[in-house]
């Protein structure tokens, strides 16, 4: 299991790492919801940057 940190408990109580708990998907979901406009402008810069692709 390496130096993960162990912090959290799964649903049965056995104790798991943060980072299996906090996956790419979780964390997402949680940056997007503690600054709404994070995804706003994310899609902002993707969008700017299929732009300057197509010219």
């Amino acid at each position: 299991m390496g130096d993960k940190p162990i912090s959290f408990k799964d649903k049965d109580g056995n104790f798991v790492s943060a980072a299996d708990v906090w996956n790419a998907e979780k964390l997402e979901e949680l940056f997007n919801k503690l600054n709404p406009n994070r995804k706003l402008r994310l899609e902002r810069e993707r969008l700017a940057k299929e732009e300057s692709k197509e010219n």
